[in-house]
């Protein structure tokens, strides 16, 4: 095509130019090229002969949340597509076993995060083994579409450049999954429909969208769970007997709270935990008023609940403080800027503050909170919100996480 020309073109004439600096662009601008303009009319090609991309490249054309959107622009999230559970009855296909599951996760991710802070809550990191993804998206099958999404690295591997073209995003943690040797977390959906459908358990679908967390079962070589919700529960309930030697684990999930944590983690989930979402994926300011105006009268709501008592349902934690904490946690490092939701700072909220150096300061949240890659995640990952894969500097949360709070008394 004249795009691929002009992309091989640009690449001999960056050869033979004396000037570093102009031949970094033109190398960036071709490379851009051809990763973003040569493939999609490849892809169409090959549909043209085949009978369509999805059956030309041998898979279903990929989401990721940005395209999750109504008419109206509103962002409409996709169900969770593995909600399988682990139980103790005797015809349980997953039952609990130290040594049989592994949690993948992005530490990027709340929803993901929600799931790291539970497992090392009730210290189960001997039972179940943890790979973390890099947490800037890149292309994950460049030869059959434009999906991106999570990764694997290696420590000491050369710094990923962002989908735009655009900055060297290098970080600390990373873990790679040595259960499955997976260089993608797509790799894994795809890995594991394969996989039920030998074992008579599916129809070889992979879905559409290949999200963080995963929890995967060793044993059959497929995904149990890709749901948070589900996930959290489970590492409370399933796996008492695999805990590592210590005072009694948190139950996050208290029998007599119930009621109580299902109505606080809705208003929480749809107008706080995925409002900033609404707020930052809107594609109408029609979209975007209607979210940011819910989004604080939730976190006004929250403002004066904590004003009265010490956690969300009372006197004792439970997971709808780590499913709120996840998401204020990142609110004045990311979302005030990239989600665009200014109108107020959580340091600006006196106990919403408070409140997060308390959960912070609890062994176990803390350890699961890397800023570093929370950070990259949402600035390098999105080309259309941050094209140039600039990270702001920051006020430096975590640090003011780290001062005394005046929650013990409440």
């Amino acid at each position: 095509s004249c795009m691929a020309s002009f992309g091989y073109v640009a690449l001999m004439i960056a050869a033979l130019l004396p000037c570093r600096g102009v031949s970094r662009n033109i190398f960036r601008s071709a490379a851009v090229l051809r990763s973003g303009l040569v493939r999609p009319r490849t892809i169409a090609m090959a549909a043209a002969a085949g009978g369509g991309a999805a059956s030309a490249a041998g898979v279903k054309p990929s989401l990721d949340t940005l395209a999750e959107t109504d008419k109206d622009g509103r962002l409409v999230r996709s169900p969770s597509l593995f909600r399988n559970q682990i139980s103790d009855e005797p015809d349980a296909r997953f039952k609990p076993a130290t040594g049989r599951y592994h949690l993948y996760v992005s530490y990027g991710c709340p929803w993901a995060n929600r799931c790291l802070a539970a497992l090392n809550l009730k210290r189960l990191r001997k039972a179940i083994g943890v790979s973390v993804v890099h947490p800037t998206w890149q292309l994950t099958s460049p030869e059959t579409d434009e999906h991106k999404g999570w990764t694997f690295r290696n420590p000491g591997d050369p710094p990923l450049v962002p989908p735009s073209g655009y900055g060297e995003i290098e970080v600390d943690g990373l873990v790679p999954d040595d259960v499955n040797k997976a260089k993608t977390i797509r790799y894994l959906y795809e890995l594991a429909a394969a996989n039920e459908q030998k074992l008579g358990h599916g129809n070889g679908d992979p879905g559409k969208k290949f999200s963080v967390p995963v929890l995967w079962d060793k044993e059959e070589g497929v995904i149990v769970n890709n749901e948070s919700e589900d996930i959290l529960r489970l590492f409370n309930a399933k796996f008492n007997d695999f805990s590592e030697p210590g005072p009694a684990t948190p139950d996050l999930y208290p029998d007599h709270l119930v009621s109580q944590i299902q109505k606080v983690n809705s208003w929480v989930y749809d107008h706080i935990n995925n409002g900033v979402y609404k707020c930052g994926f809107a594609k109408s300011q029609k979209a975007y008023d209607e979210a940011i105006e819910s989004l604080y009268i939730h976190l006004d709501k929250a403002e004066d609940i904590l004003s009265r008592q010490r956690y969300l349902c009372g006197s004792t934690m439970t997971e709808a403080d780590i499913r709120l904490f996840m998401t204020l946690v990142r609110f004045d490092e990311v979302y005030a800027v990239y989600f665009k939701c200014n109108k107020k700072l959580i340091s600006q909220y006196p106990n919403l503050l408070n409140y997060c150096r308390d959960l912070y300061q609890t062994p176990g949240i803390g350890e699961s909170i890397n800023m570093d890659h929370i950070k990259k995640h949402y600035y390098t990952s999105h080309p259309i919100l941050n094209h140039y894969a600039i990270v702001p500097a920051g006020p430096n949360v975590i640090e003011d996480l780290k001062k005394p709070h005046n929650r013990a008394g409440m």
